[in-house]
């Protein structure tokens, strides 16, 4: 765009408008253009954003924006005298008109203008339901018509002629704006509009994400006095990856030629997909693919390597955006991948990798270079620049399915990317329908890769009917090559009380007293009665560790390298927190029943390395709660259908069963969930999102069906508790950022760049606890939403070092 404007008008502060919106449109532009996209008009959407790209500031070229500029760069005593219109300064929706109506003027398809408009008028917002988004009252048209009359529209169209647009705005007058949109032909308009596909949510989405995206990116980059090209250079510059750097890595490791059966297992499963991912190559019919193999088999990496050669294979600059279930094990999966680029000489900073979820820092580095400044890290972390990202299922899955402007500002970056989901068997079933409709138009329209990796695949995408494509081409004959453990029914006969399942255990225990054992109890309340009754038996020898949420963050990390370590006999009482990815090895497994994929992940647990020649353990009970009516401890936390399903298939089962015949075992029990679950909460999701209905499907309460990947139907509090010297430093640390005065965004910002200084540190001592919990043995109801300290003087009366908070609740729950 030149610069051959006289006027000075400003975007931002020392920002010249013009400036702001040619490089907005040059930045969205330019990532558009680095992608393949198959929507069914490529070029109209493209034009789309163009124009929203272009015209979504067009309102702050009025004298009552410029007037509120002039009064923000004033001192604040300066302020105090100065006054300017705060209603008719907004800039939005008279952008949007504008837009509009240039898109009127422009497009061929009829939706096309309307999304201009909502993407316009709402790129400072969340997004509504559509016919809301397109519903203005009286009183926003008498502002929008005296701004009208304060628009310089002969800068505007200096603006357009600098662009291949070729648009007369110049002449527009407010009748003609409000008469296309305020009136019966209007409304007529959008009840004949037949919307009903998920290509029309995801091109909102796109093109929104675009312009969010790259007008916050340029606000921060000028706010820091980077130049256009830094700018560019961080957006829009990518770091090449060599696609063998995990075969280098496993020949560094000396892992190419093991002398022990389980790792040359794992090396037959490494080569059989790498060779497949190159067999298939570029195919459009081979976007869903899965990693379908045992437990302990070295996914991780195989699935690594996989997406590298995959992206190596595919045209395009794709990003990489590894999701794993839970924050507990994100640690110990980026740490690997760290290692892999590490070692095989990559300079690894923050253009090529990147941690995301809500409990990490934000902090962005590039290498030889300091670190940025926390807006522009922040921005840059939530937006995904970079190249592999390693993240959670809430994060990816609640930035597909979203409204909100923070969140959607990383969509664009799905665009040709290949997706790992790990673990993909904790999506709810409920839920199976709504991503099989959604992950399969991103694989189309998008150009997405998806790979499922799991040893308990559920039937989102069914391979009979070509759904999705197996990566191992030896599938069965590894399932049944491992024999490591037997899975013992015989105990589910017969219910059991947790005073009954101690003595029960204390008698395992004894009997084999070389073993190292695992437990795993439905609640904390079930873990913490069986663990105080070990502890205090005699006749046990080992160490007897405890884990679960319960206890703070710092001391479960302790723990868990503790029982990794594995120098004298262990035996552990848990939760399913050591379900998915924690990566520990017992001889013996005691499990109290659960939905058949979680008893899948617990025998992962079990002689997971092939320690021992003899077979691991794994045995079910059913405890039940004799102070609640006999209630199973299962029915607190799972779904009553994933528990009738999982208790028709294991009745079905021989009393001990072989670990070579987990893969039909699991079939069955995904194939009788598939016939039972119902459609209903995905349908009406997808029904909303077909029809722009953002906040019936994302925001809505009451009787409509929200999308929640993790849904509780009471409060949570945050305690920090004050174990030691450094919690207590933490804590000083954190009231004095807490107790800063804010008088500006600014300040705010500033404020939170200091608490993600030490958020790291501060996190370690936090645990997360239901308020009915926390209100009775606190006994009081004067609760932070925020942080409540629990200090140096209380804790000793409400948190026990070996087993953490202690619980006066009635009823049970699982964290």
């Amino acid at each position: 765009m030149k610069d051959n404007f006289e006027e000075e008008l400003y975007s931002h502060p020392d920002k010249l408008l013009h400036n702001h919106l040619a490089n907005v449109m040059n930045i969205g532009l330019g990532k558009m253009d680095k992608v393949k996209l198959n929507f069914t008009n490529n070029a109209e959407v493209k034009r789309l954003a163009k124009i929203c790209l272009l015209t979504h500031d067009f309102g702050k070229a009025n004298d009552y924006f410029q007037q509120k500029l002039r009064y923000k760069s004033q001192p604040a005593e300066k302020q105090k005298e100065a006054k300017y219109n705060s209603n008719k300064s907004s800039h939005s929706l008279l952008s949007a008109f504008l837009g509009y109506w240039i898109a009127e003027q422009v497009l061929e398809e009829d939706l096309y203008s309307l999304l201009a408009l909502i993407i316009i008028s709402r790129h400072h917002g969340n997004l509504k339901n559509f016919n809301d988004m397109l519903r203005f009252g009286d009183r926003r048209w008498e502002i929008i018509e005296d701004q009208f009359s304060a628009t310089d529209f002969n800068y505007l169209q200096k603006v357009i002629d600098s662009t291949e647009l070729e648009i007369n705005i110049d002449g527009i007058t407010f009748e003609e704006i409000k008469e296309e949109i305020d009136s019966y032909k209007f409304r007529k308009r959008l009840r004949a509009l037949e919307l009903d596909e998920i290509e029309n949510y995801l091109i909102c989405n796109y093109v929104f994400s675009l312009l969010v995206t790259s007008d916050k990116a340029d606000a921060i980059f000028h706010s820091l006095d980077f130049a256009f090209g830094n700018l560019t250079e961080v957006l829009l510059g990518k770091r090449q990856i060599n696609s063998n750097v995990v075969d280098e890595y496993k020949k560094i490791k000396g892992w190419n030629n093991p002398q022990d059966e389980i790792n040359n297992k794992r090396n037959q499963i490494y080569d059989q997909v790498n060779d497949k991912v190159i067999e298939l190559g570029i195919n459009d019919e081979n976007k869903i693919l899965s990693l379908n193999v045992p437990t302990g088999t070295g996914k991780t990496l195989a699935a690594l390597n996989a997406s590298l050669k995959l992206r190596n294979e595919l045209e395009g600059d794709r990003q990489i955006i590894y999701a794993l279930p839970f924050t507990s094990i994100i640690d110990q999966n980026f740490d690997v991948y760290k290692e892999v680029l590490n070692e095989t000489g990559n300079i690894v900073d923050s253009s090529l990798l990147i941690k995301h979820h809500h409990l990490v820092p934000k902090e962005y580095f590039k290498a030889e270079e300091e670190d940025y400044d926390y807006n522009l890290a922040r921005h840059l972390i939530e937006s995904w620049e970079s190249e592999i990202i390693v993240t959670t299922f809430v994060q990816l899955l609640h930035s597909i399915m979203s409204n909100q402007n923070r969140r959607l500002k990383k969509f664009h970056n799905f665009a040709n990317s290949i997706i790992l989901l790990d673990e993909v068997q904790n999506i709810p079933h409920k839920y199976w329908e709504l991503i099989r409709n959604v992950f399969a138009e991103m694989a189309e329209k998008l150009d997405c890769y998806f790979i499922f990796m799991t040893a308990t695949m559920p039937l989102i995408f069914r391979e009979s009917e070509g759904e999705i494509q197996e990566l191992v081409t030896e599938k069965e004959k590894h399932f049944k090559y491992f024999e490591r453990i037997n899975l013992k029914l015989e105990k589910l006969e017969k219910e059991m009380t947790i005073s009954g399942f101690n003595k029960f255990l204390e008698n395992e225990l004894v009997q084999n007293p070389e073993d190292d054992v695992l437990v795993v109890l439905n609640t904390i309340k079930s873990s913490i009665k069986v663990y105080d009754y070990l502890k205090d038996t005699a006749a046990i020898e080992g160490e007897i560790i405890y884990l679960s949420t319960n206890i703070i963050p710092a001391e479960r990390k302790r723990r868990i390298e503790r029982i990794k370590k594995n120098n004298k006999r262990q035996i552990v009482i848990s939760t399913q927190l050591v379900e998915a990815g924690v990566d520990i090895d017992l001889d013996r497994v005691y499990r109290d029943i659960a939905p058949l994929d979680s008893i899948n992940q617990v025998c992962g647990r079990c002689n997971r390395n092939f320690r021992n020649i003899k077979k691991g353990t794994v045995q079910l009970v059913k405890l039940i709660n004799e102070e609640h009516n006999d209630r199973s401890y299962a029915s607190y936390i799972y779904d009553s259908v994933l528990m009738h399903k999982t208790e028709k298939i294991l009745s079905d089962l021989p009393k001990t069963v072989k670990e070579a015949s987990f893969l039909d075992v699991n079939q069955r029990y995904f194939k009788a969930l598939n016939q039972a679950k119902s459609s209903d909460a995905s349908n009406n999701l997808l029904d909303n999102m077909k029809n722009l209905n953002y906040g019936k499907a994302f925001r809505a309460k009451g009787d409509n069906e929200i999308f929640e990947l993790i849904s509780r139907d009471y409060e949570v509090v945050n305690l920090f508790i004050e174990m030691d010297d450094n919690a207590r430093t933490i804590w000083n640390e954190y009231v004095e950022i807490r107790d800063i005065e804010v008088s500006s965004p600014e300040d705010y910002r500033k404020k939170q760049a200091e608490f993600e200084e030490i958020k790291g540190d501060f996190m370690d001592y936090v645990i997360t606890i239901p308020k009915h919990v926390a209100i009775k043995q606190l006994e009081t109801e004067e609760l932070a939403k925020t942080f409540n300290r629990i200090d140096s003087m209380q804790v000793a009366s409400v948190y026990r070092e070996s087993t953490g908070f202690i619980r006066k609740d009635e009823v049970d729950t699982f964290f």
